[in-house]
């Protein structure tokens, strides 16, 4: 019955779920386990070979869900004054790329071996697949590297950063919250919200304004005026400071009369909104609604008219009685399609980045060409898509859950398959020792220069630079570690400015690395 590669495939992701929630001093390998548990029942079956093509599908579906849900995001941290953080993944890859050239030279490690010990000490699955593909027969070899250097690739920059996360306490960030304050600060009748924002520097978002008997929804045209009263939503410092600024805070109950007024949570599921901004969706313009906050998988914040919404976003609109029901209509609401995909762009897309995968790329000085790769290449093309978001009616955006799912999906039937081939190799392989010292030198050196970067850069701020260390080894177990200590807030923005460079360039290094060593 094991000679079923698919069984053993679906054994390995479940054994590998169960090994991976082990949790020693809040460490566990997570995902990860689902390699070890491959290895173990390919150690049992080494006849057993799962497919190539089983391997890479999964790797492409894992990078193309990632590409397109963190490029609008990469895109605009980059804009504003990110681009530095982009000079410590060429860096720190780099000198990850020369140690183990260096090692594989002086320790007489095979080529093969030693690229799977570059992917393993980086922690980086995408750049394993590189290596697989590019090695062919010899790919299992590579797998078998990079499971030896794996486990101190990840050990390592968490013992790194526990040291200076001793004094750092646990904050997941301020969450959003409303009041009512009444207006008796305007010193400029006429002036409109967008101006007053402005003019103050306030971060908040104005949701209703009550006048005499009326009610009505306030955008940034809006006028108010003193002795109006008017709710604000954002984080509490914010609505702390606008009320200074503005007037004073109102006791009575505002936010709960829904006499003219009413309030509600909308998914948004029409694929043809998706991709636009609220500017060009028109709800206050058409149906005199605002958009006070927008909750996106776990996280709320607060838009402005050029923010874009995504399918499966909850938009928390107020709007008069009459209308919600057709904003409602309008937006889809309907859970059930917000949790479906449009197959036809998500099948184009990931057929343009296999195509771009098989593209040739010489390299200077006569060292030969290479191929991008398809997890490469569906990691560039996500990129691009998620940062056009729509190709005339054509969206190329997947809902929230539907990115999470594919993504773990993916990740977890590559890991399944690799171990797996890995597994097997015991049999003949015995435990490299001078692989095991090079991953620690790659995984240490790599540290070691992405702190000493990211304090260059950013200063003494150690929960971003735990994030940063996070996304250069590209490893959420680090991720993980660094936020249960310090937060979300002040990690994952540090995550994400580096996250999609360095797996890029890991999966580049490993092809040129073996260039190098033929």
């Amino acid at each position: 019955m094991l000679n079923n590669p698919l069984l053993l495939v679906c054994l390995a992701i479940g054994c590998g779920a169960l090994l991976g929630r082990i949790s020693i001093q809040r460490v566990s390998l997570g995902v990860a386990g689902v390699l070890f548990a491959g290895v173990m029942w390919g150690y049992i079956e080494p006849t057993v070979k799962p497919p190539d093509a089983l391997a890479t599908f999964g790797l492409a579906l894992f990078v193309y869900a990632i590409g397109l849900s963190s490029s609008e995001f990469l895109f605009h941290t980059w804009a504003h004054g990110g681009w530095r953080y982009l000079l410590i993944p060429p860096v720190a890859v780099g000198c990850a790329f020369g140690v183990d050239l260096l090692a594989a030279r002086l320790l007489d490690i095979p080529a093969s071996t030693a690229a799977g010990v570059f992917a393993g000490a980086l922690t980086n699955t995408p750049s394993l697949a590189a290596a697989t593909t590019a090695l062919g027969p010899q790919g299992a070899e590579a797998t078998l590297g990079y499971a030896i250097a794996y486990p101190l690739g990840v050990l390592i920059p968490i013992l790194m950063l526990a040291w200076p996360f001793r004094n750092e306490t646990h904050s997941t960030g301020d969450s959003l919250t409303s009041s009512a304050i009444t207006v008796c600060h305007v010193k400029e009748p006429g002036e409109s919200i967008a101006g007053l924002l402005e003019r103050h520097a306030l971060s908040v978002r104005f949701a209703r304004c009550v006048r005499g008997d009326e009610q009505f929804a306030v955008s940034g045209y809006s006028v108010i005026k003193n002795g109006d009263i008017v709710t604000l939503v954002g984080l509490s410092e914010d609505i702390q400071k606008a009320t200074e600024a503005l007037g004073i805070a109102y006791e009575g109950d505002v936010q709960h009369d829904r006499s003219q007024l009413d309030i509600r949570r909308i998914f948004v599921s029409n694929p043809d909104l998706c991709g636009k901004t609220l500017r060009q969706v028109g709800i206050f313009r058409n149906y005199e609604g605002i958009v006070t906050r927008i909750r996106r998988g776990d996280t709320d914040f607060i838009p402005n008219a050029e923010t874009t919404i995504m399918p499966g976003d909850r938009l928390r609109v107020i709007a008069p009685r009459e209308n919600l029901s057709t904003i409602s209509a309008y937006l889809g609401d309907s859970y059930h399609e917000a949790s479906e995909f449009n197959v036809l762009t998500f099948g184009l897309g990931l057929a343009m980045g296999i195509a771009l995968g098989t593209v040739d790329v010489s390299l200077p000085m006569g060292l030969g060409t290479f191929e991008v790769g398809p997890v490469a290449g569906c990691l560039v093309v996500s990129l691009i898509l998620g940062a056009l978001g729509r190709t005339g009616p054509l969206t190329w955006y997947l809902p929230y859950g539907v990115s999470m799912s594919l993504r773990q999906l993916g990740l977890v039937v590559f890991l399944a398959c690799a171990g797996i081939k890995a597994g097997g190799l015991l049999h003949t392989a015995p435990l490299n020792v001078d692989a095991l010292v090079a991953g620690a030198g790659i995984t240490l050196v790599t540290c070691l220069v992405t702190i000493a970067m990211a304090r260059a850069i950013a200063g003494k701020s150690w929960p971003f630079i735990g994030g940063v260390l996070a996304g250069i080894q590209t490893q959420p177990a680090v991720l993980g570690f660094a936020v249960g200590r310090c937060g979300n807030e002040r990690v994952e923005p540090g995550y994400a400015a580096v996250y999609p460079l360095s797996m890029l360039l890991k999966i580049v290094f490993v092809q040129i690395f073996l260039l190098f060593m033929k």
